[in-house]
Parts: C-alpha cells; structure tokens; sequence
C-alpha cells in the first residue's frame, strides 16, 4: 500500500485504503484499469502496459487486495479506461507470442491484417475475469483514435503528454 515515504516512479499498480488519498497511474496510450471495493473502502490504480498484461498486473493486484484489505474478488468494481484499441495496437511476432505463451484466448483477443494487433481491453478484462471480478466496466475509448481527446504516445511519440487516472475513497 502506498503511503507516499517513497518514490512510485516505475511502479505499476497502487491500493490504498485511505480515505481521501488519490491512487494514479500516468498513460498514454497503456490500459487504466481501476478497482474499488465498496465493503473494505480500499481501492487501487493500475497501469497494464502490454508487458504487465502478459505479466498479470491485475491478478497480482486484486490478490494482493485480497491479502492486504481482505477483499472478495467477485464484490471488486472495475473500470478499464481509455487506452489504445485493436485497430491501432500493431505488434510483431515476439508481441503476439507472448499473449499466447501466456495462455492468453488470442482467438477473442487478436486479429491478424498485415501484422498482429490485439485488445489490451480484452485481455484485461479477461484477466479480471479469472481473478474472479465480475463487475467491470469499459471505456471503450481508443487514445489512439482520439489524439484530439487524449494523449498517444504511439502517434504522437514517447515525449506525449501523459492522462493521469485516479481513484480514492471520499472521506466520510
């Protein structure tokens, strides 16, 4: 739980159950996935990059939910926020893999055109899913489409602004 004595720089995924501390994570064109748990009053921030998908940031997240705030997974709300969409997530080969190496369904999660694209949402969902959470909500918002709207770091290059996505708990 992060109680703010340290650097988060690097850090992909934040819980707390303070009350009126805001938990973010920056993107910009990466997965926003956040959690709240309505009967514990913990909630966290999750930064799903392509890497931490493969990795499982957000089973790691919701286990340690459970661990740390005594959470139950199938009483977790979800949201997973705008980020890139399939259309616009190319990858290669190694990329694709990975998923599949995984266990990733590719078949749900990913067409191929000239080169592999998969859907960070779906995956992510996905992910939720095993974990056991049911309520899940999704932008469904591509950054990348919408470089009028949000940041991309894929059309506008690694030097993009960043979103900042955040949750807390309102104090009572």
């Amino acid at each position: 739980m992060a109680d703010g004595s340290s650097s988060l720089e690097g850090v992909d995924a934040v819980v707390t159950q303070t009350p009126g501390l805001c938990v973010c994570v920056s993107t910009a064109d990466c997965i926003p996935v956040l959690l709240y748990d309505p009967k514990r009053g913990a909630v966290a921030a999750i930064h799903a990059g392509w890497r931490g998908t493969v990795a499982d940031i957000v089973g790691h997240t919701v286990a340690f939910m459970q661990k740390h705030c005594g959470t139950v997974p199938n009483e977790l709300r979800a949201v997973i926020g705008p980020g890139i969409g399939l259309q616009a997530f190319e990858v290669g080969d190694e990329v694709y893999d990975a998923f599949r190496l995984a266990g990733f369904p590719m078949e749900r999660m990913s067409c191929r055109k000239n080169k592999w694209h998969i859907d960070l949402w779906e995956a992510n969902r996905w992910l939720l899913c095993n974990s056991g959470v049911e309520q899940i909500q999704l932008a469904g918002i591509c950054t990348y489409q919408h470089q009028d709207e949000f940041f991309s770091a894929r059309r506008l290059g690694i030097r993009s602004g960043r979103i900042l996505n955040g949750i807390f708990i309102k104090e009572t």
